[in-house]
């Protein structure tokens, strides 16, 4: 008898994004390393590091007339149990960063950990979704390095390239812009709903077609319509990363739950008990800090802006002035589900409330 091999996601108590380190955690730890370690060397000038942290290092090098590399680094546990589409999940939410930037992909390298027992076929598999993705960008794929880990983990190290009056930041935005998601929430619930065996095919479906959708175009529009602040929605959800923009931009946020775009069906799988772990603790970390003031939203509503999300879409800053032509750009290129979905405002830096008419809201728009 022939034993079926185990679904990926088993492997992974905390899929995709969600198993990333806790929010709280990681800037404490990055608070301790920012000291001598921000000065250029001689091999070029820091533009953007770690004070403040950023989706990727920006650098300037010596003869780059106007041009910087972007430099970063990403890799997950399995979020889904086809390894192909792994792959291309894993690469396409590693290249995600360079494109939060405002840049373009040129280089990559694989990272990966493999258990020593798993299938070699199922390896092959990962490795070739992964390069399908890289290729899909313009990007060539060179390399990497592997070890041998109880858990498979893959990602990549990226290498790109961004235009000095093109670079996006967390910290560009102003009080007023409107904030437009690109994306729709509820990956980290479906990878969840996945896990437990509760996901049906059509979740599984809209969730893969949603990770593996590169944000190129996205930013292209962005960079087109002069933007400076953004970022990527990935592992902290909707409140982590804009509690971040806001927090580098010295203003507060106000969140439109009732505008906010979500997969079909995942409120119902929230009520189902599928709720990562990470997005649990990322939304007791916020209320417990008192960045996030949420009003009398519902805990489900509340749990779906704080998902983690695994190759999610960018989160961008837009002056209310540009809002239609970003709007309009963003749909021209196949961006279907961008919306406006909240705004920065004066107040206390990095707080993440509830507009005044969404405050007793829930999330609506399951099937935007």
């Amino acid at each position: 008898m022939t034993t079926a091999p185990m679904p990926l996601t088993r492997y992974s108590p905390g899929g995709g994004c969600a198993c990333k380190l806790p929010q709280r955690l990681l800037d404490e730890v990055l608070t301790s390393v920012r000291d001598g370690h921000l000065a250029g060397g001689t091999g070029g000038i820091l533009r953007v590091g770690l004070d403040p942290a950023d989706d990727a290092a920006v650098v300037d090098l010596p003869g780059w007339e106007g041009r910087s590399l972007v430099v970063t680094t990403d890799f997950l546990t399995p979020v889904v149990d086809d390894p192909f589409e792994w792959g291309r999940i894993a690469a396409t939410n590693a290249l995600s960063d360079v494109y939060a930037m405002g840049g373009r992909p040129l280089v990559a390298v694989n990272l990966l950990g493999w258990p020593a027992d798993l299938d070699r076929a199922l390896l092959a598999e990962v490795l070739r979704g992964g390069a399908a993705a890289v290729t899909g960008a313009g990007a060539l794929i060179v390399g990497g390095h592997s070890i041998v880990d109880p858990a498979p983990k893959y990602g990549l190290a990226v290498v790109g390239e961004v235009a000095h009056d093109a670079v996006l930041r967390k910290g560009g935005g102003r009080a007023g812009d409107r904030l437009v998601l690109t994306k729709r929430l509820g990956l980290g619930v479906v990878g969840t709903a996945i896990r437990r065996g509760q996901a049906g095919e059509a979740h599984v479906r809209d969730a893969v077609t949603s990770m593996t959708r590169l944000n190129a175009t996205a930013a292209q529009v962005a960079v087109a319509a002069g933007l400076r602040g953004g970022t990527d929605v990935t592992g902290y959800g909707l409140i982590g990363h804009l509690h971040e923009m806001a927090l580098a931009a010295g203003v507060a946020a106000r969140v439109r739950p009732s505008a906010v775009p979500l997969l079909p069906g995942v409120r119902e799988l929230v009520q189902a008990g599928c709720a990562p772990d990470g997005s649990r603790r990322t939304l007791r970390d916020a209320l417990a800090a008192g960045w996030f003031v949420p009003g009398d939203l519902d805990p489900t509503t509340q749990l779906l802006l704080a998902d983690a999300q695994t190759s999610g879409g960018l989160l961008l800053a837009v002056p209310p002035a540009g809002v239609d032509q970003v709007l309009g750009g963003l749909r021209a290129v196949g961006e279907q589900h961008a919306t406006v979905v909240g705004e920065l405002v004066e107040g206390v830096a990095g707080q993440v409330g509830i507009a005044g008419d969404d405050r007793a809201a829930g999330l609506r728009g399951t099937a935007r």
